[in-house]
């Protein structure tokens, strides 16, 4: 650390010369030489402020951090304005633990340069020592900051490794321990998640999405008893948050009661007829009561209001499916496979196609199922309407065993008679044959 001064009241050539000899000998490692030096320019000028300041970084350096604070004082009291000396003065009594006063210091270096990066260094290492672990961390950071601009890399390098293992210490934040929660749930570990939010709840008994959580756990538990009682008591602690109700709604279906949550989500309409969430979820309701046309409609309904969200698309598909519309939800997986394509997630987009083609594969069986079908009826038909054998025999006999005679008279009653069944004519034509032999 070094700052230029003009030097003033020096009596000769001499002072600046043992000072010249000082900073050498401080160069070369000649610690107690240097201080002799510096020691002889105070003897001579003792409002010589750099050779305090030069001195007092010595003294700090063999370990006597109270002679190195006494020269920062006196160099201060001639050179109020010397930040330099506020910075070594904070470290000699950051040295002796005394960090109140090592504030103090970084407090008036900071208020000479509020960039001074070194000073948000030492600061950052008060507030460690004091146990102050956030606001540490934070001035750490902006040290490194202030390094970096510097392009100091080495310092910016030890602010950093200064910081980071700090950060493992600091006591999880509510988000972390929700997205942690979150996570067991997802996992199915509600027994752990279960623990976890026993734990919030009892050093935060008024946070309304710790119940709302726990309710959901429970119900999944099979507590449907404790489920209902925390999701009311979450309504009770926020009863006009919609994101609480829609969570209740949720964990109604969860839970079973699919009744119940739609006369949540109903409600909620009524307040937020445009909310795409609502829909999804009472959706997700009508599908439990395996009332498919009801959820189609739902999704349809968010998907008016969000229509680029390729998961609605595929949860609109998969009611499709189960309605029994292959072809419709063919259709919207090809739309969301369409937009994962456009948004280059290329897993989601493979994961769609590979149901389409599963399903189209369905589809193709399904269509050759029912034309085999339909041809079978046909046949079916066909055979029904064929005179039987014994009526072909009958009038056989009544025309002779002419079998051209008998085909001519069939044909003149189908056009007499035409688009009745082909047993229709053989009955007719043997029926007038009798009338007229009686």
């Amino acid at each position: 650390m070094t700052q230029d001064f003009h030097q003033t009241n020096l009596d000769s050539d001499s002072h600046q010369d043992f000072y010249n000899q000082g900073l050498a000998k401080a160069k070369a490692g000649d610690r107690y030489g240097a201080i002799q030096c510096f020691s002889k320019v105070i003897a001579t000028d003792a409002e010589f402020v750099e050779a305090y300041y030069q001195r007092g970084l010595l003294l700090f350096d063999l370990g006597d951090h109270q002679g190195a604070i006494a020269d920062y004082n006196q160099a201060l009291s001639l050179h109020p304005q010397y930040l330099d000396t506020y910075i070594a003065r904070s470290m000699a009594k950051i040295a002796i633990a005394d960090l109140t006063a090592a504030q103090a210091d970084i407090a008036q270096a900071l208020e000479l340069n509020p960039k001074s990066a070194t000073a948000h260094q030492l600061l950052g290492l008060t507030y460690k020592q004091q146990n102050q672990i956030e606001k540490a961390i934070a001035t750490y950071k902006k040290a490194a900051s202030l390094f970096l601009e510097l392009r100091d890399e080495d310092n910016c390098r030890r602010c950093i490794e200064s910081y980071k293992p700090l950060e493992a210490l600091l006591p999880p934040s509510q988000e972390e321990i929700f997205a942690n929660v979150q996570q067991k749930i997802d996992q199915s570990d509600y027994t752990n998640a279960l623990i976890d939010l026993n734990w919030l709840i009892q050093i935060e008994p008024k946070n309304a999405r710790a119940f709302c959580l726990r309710g959901l756990v429970l119900g999944k538990l099979g507590d449907s008893q404790g489920a209902i009682k925390d999701l009311n008591q979450a309504l009770f602690l926020e009863p006009q948050n919609p994101e609480i109700r829609i969570g209740r709604g949720k964990i109604r279906v969860e839970i079973g009661d699919a009744q119940g949550a739609i006369a949540d989500f109903n409600e909620l309409l009524r307040e937020y007829p445009s909310n795409s969430e609502i829909y999804i979820n009472r959706a997700r309701a009508y599908l439990k009561l395996k009332d498919y046309r009801t959820a189609i409609e739902d999704f349809s309904r968010s998907l008016a209001i969000d229509t680029n969200n390729p998961q609605l698309y595929c949860d609109r598909a998969e009611a499709r499916y189960d309605f029994g519309d292959l072809k419709g939800a063919i259709a919207d997986y090809q739309q969301a496979a369409n937009i994962w394509f456009n948004q280059s997630i290329m897993d989601r987009y493979r994961y769609a196609l590979a149901r389409i083609n599963l399903w189209q594969s369905e589809l193709e069986k399904q269509t050759q199922e029912a034309k085999r079908k339909q041809d079978k009826a046909a046949a079916t038909i066909d055979l029904m309407q064929m005179p039987s054998l014994e009526l072909q025999q009958r009038l056989l006999a009544l025309v002779g065993g002419n079998m051209a005679i008998a085909q001519r008279l069939i044909d003149i009653a189908k056009q007499d008679h035409p688009n009745m069944p082909e047993v229709w004519y053989w009955q007719k034509v043997v029926f007038d044959l009798e009338s007229e032999q009686k």
